[in-house]
């Protein structure tokens, strides 16, 4: 039996979406991280379930053909990528294998028509927003990312997955901070003011948002703060004003402080105007691919009526204005819808309206009604997938086309098997990395009505 602190040699079998190795002993699985198919290791168990542990590497006997040695000098300790000691090539392999496993094992589809994963020329850095928490750190504070499952921060003084502008924003406000004795928030206490660091750049234009969160109305010396902030690169600033006891990153007020209050960026022609409370893809290089590939699995020809889920700021919903008769984009963010409209004004697209509300309620409303009856659907939900009220419904609608984008391959297999039930077949999944050096995967499949 095995038990807390046993130490086991293992050979990594396959790689999960979280990134940890896999082994099996007997009929336990042990998730190891920094582990890679094909390492052969020392691993000490760290937490035991009944049929499934963690554990740490405690010494590697035989190192994968795929391992390579780190360029970032804190990837051991961060928990903001797992990968950067992995061959790229490799991880594409491996993203397709969690694709295609989570479609059979989640979504029993076996034969899933799953393309290689297309990944980036330059795979890094790609990431043009990021969220850094501000924490209490002995009589001080500590910015950067959170360790692995923890609270602790490993400090960011370079980070190789970043913008190169995101670095010179939190050494401003870090020596705002350490110059004017302002505290960070203490979750404990509810006490401090700095609670997070958002910042979001354009690959497109260059400009910079930062948004600071706060636990108040703004933050000492704030015309001072400013100016520095303009100085490292920010072209707009603005507080967010979040007093809420909870973990959610950003709050309900916000006020712009100098710049226009949103950045903008340039995806397949398309004009994109970004607000803070905004959702947007993190990696424009692979988000035109993305809806690139969207669009094409939709089969557009200028005759349909398109509906857009989670329409978020526009997204695809825009680059497929001009292939489509119609499109109809809801979302329950209103700043996103707010934002949405606005793009299609920029663009000049005149076939597109959105609606602010919950997708799930929204659209069978508007299907039982005969408001519309789309010919396609593209669904972008978030992480934890869509609602079955939204997916029953468009069972019922017996839509044509549904083009299911995901970053968790476990709720699209999820949602899959669903629409499987209800008589649609997936006949295309392709994954693209939007996330190299992570096990994350972005996924776009298409279902057809059988």
């Amino acid at each position: 039996m095995i038990k807390k602190n046993d130490k086991l040699t293992v050979e990594i079998e396959n790689v999960t979406a979280k990134g940890f190795g896999i082994a099996r002993v007997n009929d336990f699985v042990l998730f190891t991280e920094g582990a890679i198919t094909g390492d052969k290791l020392l691993v000490r168990v760290l937490k035991v379930k009944p049929r499934y542990g963690y554990g740490k590497i405690e010494k590697i006997i035989r190192s994968s053909p795929h391992r390579i040695e780190s360029p970032c000098l804190v990837s051991e300790k961060c928990g903001g990528c797992q990968w950067q000691n992995c061959d790229y090539n490799a991880q594409l392999g491996f993203k397709k294998d969690i694709v295609k496993d989570a479609l059979a094992r989640i979504g029993g589809v076996t034969d899933a028509p799953v393309a290689d994963c297309i990944g980036m020329d330059v795979p890094q850095p790609y990431r043009n927003k990021a969220v850094f928490p501000v924490v209490p750190d002995g009589d001080g504070f500590a910015i950067g990312m959170y360790a692995p499952r923890s609270h602790r921060i490993i400090p960011l003084e370079q980070c190789m997955i970043q913008h190169p502008a995101h670095v010179p924003v939190l050494k401003a406000i870090s020596a705002h901070m350490k110059k004017y004795k302002i505290r960070p928030y203490d979750e404990t206490l509810h006490k401090g003011v700095v609670r997070y660091i958002v910042v979001r750049t354009s690959l497109a234009t260059g400009e910079v948002m930062v948004v600071l969160v706060v636990n108040g109305n703004g933050i000492p010396q704030e015309e001072e703060l400013t100016t520095a902030l303009t100085e490292a690169g920010a072209t707009t600033i603005i507080i967010n004003r979040h007093r809420e006891k909870n973990n959610v990153v950003m709050g309900s007020g916000f006020r712009v402080v100098s710049g226009e209050g949103f950045i903008r960026e340039r995806i397949g022609g398309i004009w994109y105007q970004l607000s803070a409370p905004s959702f947007f893809q993190i990696n424009p290089v692979q988000t035109e691919v993305l809806y690139k590939i969207a669009v094409e699995m939709a089969g557009l020809d200028g005759s349909q009526a398109v509906m857009d889920a989670h329409v978020g700021v526009g997204g695809v919903a825009l680059q497929a204005a001009s292939l489509a008769k119609e499109v109809i984009g809801v979302d329950i963010v209103a700043d996103a819808i707010s934002d949405a409209e606005k793009n299609a004004e920029i663009n000049g697209i005149t076939n597109a309206r959105f609606i602010c509300g919950a997708c799930e309620d929204v659209i069978p409303k508007m299907l039982v009604e005969g408001e519309v009856i789309p010919d396609v659907v593209f669904l972008d939900p978030p992480r934890k997938g869509c609602e079955n009220a939204l997916l029953d419904a468009l069972i019922t609608a017996n839509v044509k086309t549904i083009v299911y984008i995901s970053c968790d391959p476990a709720t699209l297999a999820r949602d899959i098997k669903r629409l499987g039930d209800g008589g649609y077949k997936l006949t295309a999944a392709q994954p693209v990395d939007m996330f190299p050096m992570t096990g994350k995967v972005e996924v776009c499949c298409r279902l057809v009505r059988e």
